[in-house]
């Protein structure tokens, strides 16, 4: 019970590559270390950018070194077919790149698996923190007896640009080997229906643990928008989420 009653450490999480870290991946590390307090750390999953931008509180991961499982699993999907590529459609539709998302699961699982704290915040590379976060609502909302946190959308399930993650839950380690194996063992590629394997991936994850506590955040607030969260919950007070051409401006 005393560990309810103090302070819960909370640290956050994000991945890119070159290219991302070019168009916002910079930008995105740049604002946390202007809003984001000194005592709470950024865990950097990186690929092909070498850090460049050093501080106490930002650690840096090469994604591939700490995730030889990855590694091996993205060479062996070469076939632009596991890249987005719809055969029935003729052209690249990047919903459907299993390779790229990955990345981003990946970088969540070794963090739960390596984690002290008692909260993950995963925030996509284009974000941009604005203000300094709101630190009690972020512990609101992620409680310590919930598995993970989420925005389930009505059509398009998950927004995996933000998510969190409670590593000392109970189930938080077996958490982390089921998103895994949705990727391992070829399940991402049998979602015939939602074909979508950014949003689906994590969603399907999450509804092998429907006897623990999760918070969906749709439920949570009342009237954020339905295809897209979090410019209109309290989120939106010291983050934005630069989808689209957002991410060039």
């Amino acid at each position: 019970m005393l560990k309810y009653n103090m302070p819960r450490k909370l640290e956050v999480c994000t991945t890119y590559n070159q290219e991302y870290y070019d168009l916002c991946g910079r930008h995105m590390i740049e604002t946390f270390q202007r809003h984001w307090p000194g005592h709470i750390k950024l865990h950097v999953y990186w690929q092909e950018q070498e850090p460049e931008i050093t501080a106490d509180n930002i650690v840096y991961h090469e994604l591939y070194t700490v995730q030889p499982l990855l590694k091996d699993w993205v060479a062996a999907h070469s076939n632009e077919k596991y890249r987005g590529w719809r055969e029935d459609r003729g052209k690249y539709v990047w919903k459907n790149d299993g390779v790229k998302f990955s990345h981003k699961v990946f970088a969540q699982t070794h963090r739960i698996r390596n984690s002290t704290a008692d909260i993950i915040l995963y925030s996509d590379a284009d974000t941009e923190y604005t203000a300094r976060p709101d630190l009690e609502y972020l512990s609101e909302i992620c409680p310590v007896d919930s598995l993970c946190t989420f925005f389930d959308r009505p059509k398009f399930r998950d927004e995996t640009g933000f998510y969190m993650h409670n590593p000392q839950h109970p189930r938080a380690k077996q958490w982390a080997d089921r998103l895994e194996e949705i990727y391992l063992s070829g399940e991402v590629w049998t979602y015939e229906k939602d074909r979508a394997a950014d949003q689906y991936t994590m969603a399907f994850g999450r509804d092998s643990f429907k006897d623990c506590k999760q918070m969906d955040l749709m439920r949570y607030h009342n009237g954020v928008d339905l295809k897209d969260p979090v410019p209109t919950s309290p989120l939106s007070k010291f983050l934005n989420h630069l989808k689209g051409d957002k991410k060039n401006q």
